[in-house]
């Protein structure tokens, strides 16, 4: 019984199932025996709810834009175009699929969508053109809502075919090529008229395609009919010879990385300027996101005294993984003065992971009116113009500027430049609050860092330079010429051309500097100077950190160095505190001298150490200390500024 309880018939479980299949199966409701079973209701098209008939529109209603948006990707996933009329069913489902989805999917083409006569509510529609794929329905109660040729399409009968969007507007469905060809308007349209009844913002049957879908795309987020305010731009190159004009609250342009947008005029290929006519006065534009694109202009087209990319009262703005690429040599050839992102007039936000190459003006520049930006992790390089000496990165004229992280080199000019802008007339703009965190500038024509005035008598105010590294630029690593409150530290600078941090206030415009825990070393390697430079400025201080030379051939001949500026004035209210100077080529804290002249600071206060005795060899205000190392001697400099008056205190 045991072993006889265990075993099945393979027959008595085909009919135990037959009878539990019978048991399991629920009565016919009365509508169901009227109307039939639920797969022969699909298969007309309707379906089938607590028992109840569901009409093809209610049936539309209940799957939701989400569910068709989901249709729709699959089908632009798969070929539309394959032989005969009914094969949207089968790239949908595959093959043996569900007769009834071909009851309210017809694929049509935009040209057979726009002749249908007789529209039906109760179906979708969905366009097979190449790129611009997609599922419409038609809506009958809109007979206003205009031809976008691209999520929005009026039939000869007045009828309105709706694309179902989800959550980008894709710029080919408006007709762009992206393949890198000029596809002019004229190759289309025999007049700007006709043109204009697809593209209304075209300006001429020279504009490129490309441009005119790009802004259709854009015009048709700002309509607010689309549900969505991403503009998604695929991979491939987009020619423009026009602005983009990116001026819609939430707007975001999205790329892939190998967008492309390549502009072939003389023009801002993204512009954000928004005012509304007659009227002249900037209005804000909101949270505009710009990510993952290229805009290049490398074949010498370029805007003059603006950006490729000009971003101007944009309000929480985020750029993240742009590239800019220019030829510098072909801009500056055909004399086109251009940045490469420039932000101004009232711009906030974030400009992150970007990359700037090859303009003839500072590749990102922030300008007049800027406020609370972060510009982090961005690169510039190979920056150079007809004007000369042209920055990686400058600065003028803004407020509370971050630079975090940034790599600025092989630009022309400095690597970075804080200075003044000058609007409004005459007194110009201070760059205030500027904060500098980590990064290298380095290898560039001029210096790591910059900081000066184009405006007689004005000056860059607050400013921080923290963590940061100038290294192997031709002139200074950081060049300090007008600034008010301005701290360096924990900087680096090595192996430049001339001095690692020059103070120099030859201007009259320097004043309250503070160098904390430097790390300077090997510089002068084009002109013999010292490592730390002060030069007729007045409250600096220089406190911690190393100044020094271990090269097998020394070139950096002073620790710090003082120069007088223009009239003879030295530096004044100095303090050196317990900074390491050591193995520079002739003296470690030896005065420099200047036409023959020893040149000291006239007041401030030092507390240094260093091998020997300081009497005849170390210039010094009163009241400075000095610690002889060799023997812990300890010294009071007890009157004058020169060499002697040095007196021995305590043997430690």
């Amino acid at each position: 019984m045991g072993e006889m309880e265990g075993r099945v018939n393979p027959a008595d479980t085909e009919r135990s199932g037959d009878r539990q299949a019978a048991e399991m199966e629920p009565e016919r409701s009365a509508a169901e025996t009227e109307t039939g079973s639920a797969a022969e209701v699909l298969r007309r098209g309707e379906t089938v709810s607590d028992g109840k008939r569901l009409s093809r529109r209610s049936m539309l209603a209940a799957i939701g834009v989400t569910s068709v948006g989901l249709l729709s990707a699959s089908l632009l996933n798969r070929t539309s175009s394959a032989a005969g009329a009914r094969s949207v069913n089968a790239a949908v489902y595959g093959p043996g699929g569900p007769a009834w989805a071909e009851d309210y999917v017809f694929p049509v083409t935009i040209g057979e969508l726009r002749v249908i006569a007789s529209a039906d509510e109760d179906c979708l529609y969905y366009v097979t053109d190449r790129g611009r794929e997609g599922m419409f329905y038609y809506d009958p109660a809109d007979t206003l809502t205009a031809d976008n040729n691209g999520t929005v399409f009026v039939s000869s009968s007045g009828a309105r075919f709706k694309r179902i969007i989800g959550e980008a507007v894709d710029v080919k469905w408006f007709g762009a090529i992206g393949d890198g060809v000029n596809h002019p308007l004229s190759g289309t349209f025999a007049t700007l008229t006709a043109a204009r009844a697809v593209y209304p913002h075209a300006k001429a049957l020279t504009d490129e395609k490309d441009w005119c879908a790009i802004q259709a795309a854009i015009e048709a987020v700002k309509s607010g009919t689309t549900g969505t305010t991403v503009v998604w731009i695929p991979s491939g190159t987009y020619i423009v010879n026009q602005a983009i004009r990116a001026e819609v609250d939430n707007i975001v342009l999205q790329g892939t990385g190998a967008s492309v947008i390549s502009l072939e005029t003389d023009y801002i290929a993204l512009l954000v300027n928004k005012t509304t006519p007659p009227s002249t006065t900037l209005e804000p534009v909101r949270n505009v996101v710009v990510r993952d694109l290229t805009f290049q202009a490398v074949k010498g087209f370029g805007p003059n005294n603006a950006g490729v990319v000009a971003l101007n009262y944009c309000v929480d703005l985020l750029v993240d993984n742009v590239r800019v690429i220019g030829n510098s040599a072909l801009l500056t050839a055909r004399q086109r003065i251009t940045n490469g992102i420039a932000t101004s007039q009232g711009t906030n936000g974030v400009i992150r992971n970007c990359v700037v190459d090859g303009v003839s003006k500072p590749g990102y520049y922030v300008a007049n009116g800027t406020h609370d930006l972060r510009v982090e992790g961005c690169e510039a390089r190979n920056v150079s113009g007809h004007l000369g000496a042209q920055p990686g990165m400058g600065v003028s004229g803004a407020d509370r500027i971050q630079f975090v992280h940034c790599n600025s080199h092989h630009n022309q000019g400095a690597g970075l430049q804080i200075s003044t802008d000058g609007y409004p007339a005459p007194m110009g703009t201070p760059a205030t609050n500027v904060q500098v965190i980590g990064g290298q500038f380095h290898n560039n024509q001029g210096h790591g860092i910059l900081t000066g005035t184009n405006v007689a008598g004005q000056y860059p105010r607050h400013f921080q330079i923290i963590g940061a590294d100038t290294s192997n630029n031709k002139l200074h690593g950081v060049n300090i010429t007008g600034g008010h409150q301005v701290t360096v530290a924990n900087h680096t600078s090595k192996e430049n051309g001339s001095g690692g941090i020059l103070i120099d206030n030859g201007a009259g415009l320097v004043t309250t500097v503070d160098v904390i825990n430097p790390n300077v070393y090997n510089n002068a390697q084009l002109l013999t100077i010292g490592g730390i430079v002060i030069r007729g400025a007045s409250r600096v201080t220089v406190q911690g950190g190393r100044v020094f030379d271990n090269q097998a051939t020394k070139t950096q001949d002073y620790g710090i160095e003082f120069f007088p500026h223009a009239g003879g004035v030295k530096p004044s209210d100095i303090r050196i505190v317990d900074v390491q100077s050591f193995g520079n080529k002739l003296s470690n804290y030896a005065v420099g001298v200047v036409e023959g002249a020893n040149v000291e600071a006239t007041s401030g206060y030092y507390r240094i150490q260093d091998a020997g005795a300081p009497e005849g060899a170390l210039s010094a205000p009163p009241g400075s200390e000095y610690t002889d190392t060799a023997s812990g001697i300890k010294y009071l400099k007890q009157s004058g500024t020169s060499k002697t008056g040095w007196k021995q205190v305590s043997l430690l």
